[in-house]
């Protein structure tokens, strides 16, 4: 039976002193503006009558240990995974409600599970709140064509991103490469031919825009895989002047912007490069400079990247533009401030700051992390999305092999479970912040070991251990994430 036990002594009928709840409730809302509406909820089970607008709902609870808590409000629903001597706050944002009550319901996923409810209340709020929980689904088509299938909750094959967006998956990020799979260029020949360039991301769009899902469109500049050690120029630019190198930056993003707008398909976030912390259209790593270990004019990668941001403005006014690092053991808060410094100094024109985060990359816990992504915000006054988060939920690969994600440091499990409670966790501390960071996005969730699926042409698939769906395309336990926070 579960237990619902309500203590409103904590919550004044007036909320005149929001403050000394703080005191015994970690993770409360700031204090609220004195003319907001605040109602106290005594069923979560019930609708409740409120004035038209925008509600944050907070709810204190503990319970069965490792149990997931699910409340919806409305449209919108928030999980928190329960601990039996922890008191914590779920969070459902951006609850719109325009005939003066909200349907609540409130239950746990395990059956049988307990848990007690400290104090609940709606707040209004001045902003509608979305979080993104997002995908990146560009090698979607390379797994297709190999005969890899996904199945749904139900067990049965399906769409993958019919399956992905009936399941949360609300926005899916495509990545395009100038020119892969040319068996007459280095390094794009490793690449696959015809996957992730203009025609298949032009076709991945169509299919994510049809799924009721937005879209992160990331140029790579590049006809092959960029990070911070390696940014190939596109072979048609090997040679290009500086002059000409920022002429093609902004043709070639004004062109395929053009391409995706002409088929209905704007993107609502584009990024310019990828994990650039060390510059972009450089070549090899030993092109870095040598002194610092990053890029050494970060005034000419400013004007370099104001080319692609002036065509993203002309043509997606409406898309919000990202500069996406990523983080490690040497690429940390003091990293992001240099180059987001020198970013400022130039008056780079862009929206968010974006962040790959890995456990096993650096070593780093959700708290490291989000703590600086919260320093940047404030310094920076930008906001921040995870643009690439990974867990492993196997030790191994399907063939045994170690894999990508050779271990998730500092947490030390490598189970589905443990997948489901990191990404559980990192969103709870989404959930509990300001809304300037706007969520996450999984990398890479859906490539399954099918045949002839490697991270390029002849290569193995090492990525095979840490996707959201297990070998054989079944979802697995993360997938809760998604589906109960909105």
């Amino acid at each position: 039976m579960r237990k619902k036990t309500f203590l409103l002594s904590i919550l004044c009928a007036v909320f005149s002193s929001l403050s000394s709840c703080s005191d015994n409730y970690p993770g409360t809302m700031d204090d609220p503006q004195p003319d907001a509406v605040i109602t106290i909820v005594t069923d979560l089970n019930s609708a409740v009558s409120v004035p038209n607008g925008i509600y944050d709902l907070e709810v204190y609870a503990h319970g069965s240990q490792d149990s997931l808590l699910i409340v919806t409000a409305g449209a919108k629903s928030g999980s928190l995974l329960l601990q039996a001597t922890i008191w914590n706050t779920l969070y459902v944002r951006g609850i719109s409600v325009t005939d003066g009550k909200v349907a609540l319901t409130c239950r746990t996923k395990e059956a049988g599970a307990t848990y007690e409810i400290k104090a609940a209340y709606l707040r209004q709020v001045q902003t509608q709140r979305n979080l993104i929980t997002g995908g990146d689904l560009s090698m979607l088509s390379q797994v297709e064509k190999n005969g890899g299938k996904y199945y749904d909750e139900d067990g049965k094959a399906g769409d993958c991103f019919e399956i992905c967006s009936r399941n949360g998956m609300n926005l899916a990020r495509l990545r395009l490469y100038n020119d892969p799979g040319n068996a007459g260029n280095y390094p794009s020949k490793k690449m696959f031919a015809g996957i992730q360039d203009e025609a298949n991301i032009l076709a991945l769009a169509q299919r994510a825009q049809a799924a009721g899902m937005e879209i992160e469109l990331t140029f790579h500049y590049s006809d092959y895989w960029t990070n911070g050690g390696e940014q190939y120029k596109p072979a048609a630019w090997k040679n290009y002047s500086q002059e000409q190198l920022h002429e093609a930056m902004y043709t070639y993003t004004r062109d395929f912007l053009n391409k995706m707008v002409a088929q209905g398909t704007a993107p609502q976030y584009v990024s310019l490069g990828n994990e650039i912390q060390a510059g972009i259209l450089f070549g090899k790593a030993e092109s870095i400079d040598k002194v610092n270990g990053y890029c050494s004019d970060m005034n000419n990668l400013a004007s370099l990247l104001a080319q692609g941001a002036k065509a993203v403005r002309e043509v997606c006014p409406n898309a919000k533009i990202i500069i996406h690092l990523t983080t490690g053991a040497t690429i940390d808060l003091g990293t992001y401030q240099w180059f987001f410094t020198a970013m400022k100094n130039n008056n780079l024109d862009y929206d968010i700051i974006g962040a790959s985060y890995y456990p096993f990359y650096g070593n780093m816990t959700i708290e490291t992390v989000y703590g600086w992504a919260q320093t940047l915000v404030k310094q920076f006054d930008k906001d921040f999305l995870f643009m690439e988060v990974g867990f492993a939920w196997n030790p191994v690969l399907e063939d045994g092999t170690i894999g990508q994600i050779a271990n998730n440091d500092p947490y030390p499990d490598m189970t589905p479970e443990a997948q489901r409670a990191f990404l559980q966790s990192l969103t709870e501390q989404i959930q509990a912040g300001s809304g300037r960071i706007l969520g996450f996005i999984y990398w890479d969730p859906i490539y399954i070991a099918a045949p002839n699926c490697g991270w390029a042409a002849s290569e193995k698939n090492v990525t095979g251990n840490s996707t959201i769906f297990d070998f054989e395309g079944e979802m697995l336990p993360v997938w809760d994430v998604y589906r109960y926070n909105n």
